[in-house]
């Protein structure tokens, strides 16, 4: 009879992973040295992405921890506040470091923790029960799907991550504690983008491609069905390439402080990110402690250009800003300005320097009136959205059992009767802005102010992390170019803005069509998230010629009228229904792109909506 064993999670081993050498890597220099900042795997799904970081476990070092629930540093100065009141070092326990996983539903309870409700009932004293932020500190913390994080838990990621330090405010207590940890994410670009605020992080940045030959994939199917027919025997088959992969990581970290790169190395690193235009100095930083780690990883004690070489890409990949290039490029023509302003004042007795040109040194400026919008705001539910920002007496919210006991605890030590006390979630809803833009030869003439004016709306949706999308109008049809589910990174919506006011112009406005696939990115949007708030901005000089139907409705029409005149007022009159179907489900903006405003149709359906109308020429307009 066969021993009978508890059930015990077995990863796959990570030296059988086949092929994938750069995200293996990647993650074995996250290990080797922290400072790296961690490691962001992109990919599709089914590829392994979160076998290779679960089996990495198996290589994490063995540290010396205190007892405490943060598991500190004996010899470390970052300590929790039980540690620090120690006089002694106590008895340090070795343990070998374990990879947190943190779910991707997780609450801010979970997360930073909370108050131990066993405590507070059974022995009536108030304790702090640790969160995974505290389980994390020094050692590896692991987001699967990193994208679909809510930003409140984005929020605590990125202070924990910049102080090294939690602090947890429940009623009248207060706990801080040491959290260090090496980030490790992964995700499927298809479902959404990473906010780049977070992406800034990540010191490591690999996409995970699938396997490209049949003899790859057949031998990734062959030990996959040997792993699932008996995980722990073929585990076992690799325990010995685990132990040597294991030690070499164990003694590239003792290795790691004795490494610096050469001035070679830190010459070209440098030279690179300047000559790539990326403006965070994070990317050198990452890219020669990267090489650090790899010239410890392989025996070395000084990193050479060709480790920078091996691993600048994954360092500089996902650094370029399109809205940082823009607002540099304003603070400099700012500057320039300023600069010739002083000039001038101290050479007035002078000779006076020639006059330019009307159009010389001019630049395009926004009025702040058309980017004003209004604040979303967080309010008590009765049921459980969002996260928790703070606690009051109960009015009409829901119970919030921590805040409760935590309430009658103090009450118990003064004559005041104790409160039931209700959460205020977070319940700040999702905001959608989806931009429509003319890109027909009709409104060609307006694409540098068009331009102009879509990056100013843009600006308050990255400030706030919202989300946008993107429709381009011109040709028989309409095309969504950013939708709904890639819209959280507004730099590519940016980008594609950019290009698209550069491009070719076509004599076709299908102005129904995309207002048709507005109103269906809109629906979906609030049916994934009922309390959402949802902004179409219109840019279009309101010639709209094309018909719902696109090129076969065109000739239908055509061939029934035989002039053009008819599908205008065909088109038109789709506009209007269209219109009306949004008024009071969106929010709406129009902006003309005709200077003499010849077409009243962008005004009528302004009206019809309830939306806001502007003339492009009223909100933009050259300075200098």
């Amino acid at each position: 009879m066969s021993a009978r064993l508890p059930a015990v999670y077995v990863p796959f081993p990570f030296a059988a992973i086949v092929g994938q050498e750069e995200p293996k890597l990647a993650v074995v220099l996250a290990a080797i040295n922290p400072r790296i900042g961690g490691v962001l795997l992109s990919g599709p799904k089914g590829i392994g992405k979160t076998s290779i970081v679960r089996g990495a476990g198996e290589l994490l070092p063995v540290l010396e921890r205190n007892r405490c629930a943060y598991g500190c540093d004996p010899s470390g100065t970052s300590l929790c506040a039980e540690c620090a009141r120690c006089s002694t070092e106590g008895n340090p326990q070795k343990l070998r470091a374990q990879i947190v996983e943190l779910p991707a539903n997780a609450q801010i309870d979970d997360v930073v923790g909370t108050i131990d409700l066993r405590a507070a009932l059974e022995r009536g004293n108030v304790a702090f029960r640790p969160g995974l932020l505290a389980q994390a500190n020094r050692t590896v913390l692991y987001v699967d799907e990193i994208n679909l994080l809510s930003d409140a838990i984005v929020d605590v990621l990125l202070d924990a991550a910049a102080q090294g330090v939690v602090r947890v405010k429940r009623g009248q207590h207060a706990i801080d504690y040491p959290s260090r940890f090496t980030l490790v994410g992964t995700m499927n670009p298809e479902e959404g983008e990473l906010r780049p605020q977070i992406t800034d992080r990540v010191g490591l940045r690999v996409f995970v491609a699938p396997a490209q030959t049949p003899a790859e994939r057949g031998e990734i199917y062959r030990r996959n069905a040997a792993f699932a027919r008996d995980p722990q025997a073929f585990a076992a088959s690799y325990a010995g390439r685990t132990r040597a992969l294991r030690g070499k990581v164990a003694a590239a970290i003792g290795r790691l402080p004795h490494v610096v790169p050469e001035d070679e190395a830190r010459d070209l690193a440098v030279a690179t990110v300047m000559r790539l235009g990326i403006e965070s100095h994070r990317t050198e930083f990452v890219a020669l402690e990267a090489a650090c780690a790899l010239a410890a990883f392989e025996g070395r004690t000084s990193a050479s250009v060709d480790d920078v070489r091996r691993v600048f890409a994954m360092a500089a990949r996902l650094r370029r800003s399109r809205l940082r290039a823009q607002a540099l490029t304003e603070y400099l023509a700012e500057d320039a300005t300023i600069d010739a302003a002083l000039e001038a004042q101290s050479q007035q007795d002078r000779e006076a320097p020639p006059e330019p040109s009307p159009e010389e040194g001019r630049q395009l400026s926004v009025s702040p009136d058309f980017s004003e919008r209004t604040r979303r705001r967080a309010k008590p539910q009765s049921k459980r959205e969002g996260q928790p920002v703070e606690t009051r007496t109960l009015s009409q919210g829901r119970i919030d059992v921590p805040a409760t006991v935590l309430q009658r605890s103090l009450a118990t030590r003064s004559p005041l009767p104790p409160d039931v006390m209700e959460s205020v979630d977070a319940t700040v809803p999702l905001r959608l802005t989806v931009f429509i833009v003319d890109a027909s030869q009709s409104a060609a003439r307006s694409a540098q102010a068009v331009c102009a004016a879509t990056h100013e709306l843009l600006r308050p949706i990255y400030a706030e992390r919202e989300r946008a999308a993107l429709i381009s109008c011109w040709g028989p049809s309409s095309s969504v170019i950013v939708d709904e589910r890639v819209g959280r990174n507004v730099e590519l919506v940016a980008t594609w803005l950019g290009e698209m006011n550069e491009g070719e112009a076509r004599a076709l406005t299908p102005l129904p069509d995309a207002l048709d696939q507005a109103r269906r990115i809109a629906e979906r949007f609030r049916r994934a998230n009922p309390s959402a708030e949802v902004e179409i901005a219109v840019f279009s000089d309101g010639r709209a010629n094309v018909p719902l139907g696109g090129e076969p409705a065109l000739l239908q029409l055509l061939a029934a009228d035989g002039n053009a005149r008819g599908l205008s007022e065909a088109a038109a009159e789709q506009c209007r229904t269209l219109v009306a179907r949004l008024a009071g489900r969106a929010t709406t903006t129009f902006v003309n792109l005709d200077d003499y405003e010849s077409s009243s149709l962008m005004r009528e359906l302004a009206t019809i909506a309830k939306g806001r109308y502007f003339a492009l020429n009223d909100i933009v307009a050259r300075i200098g």
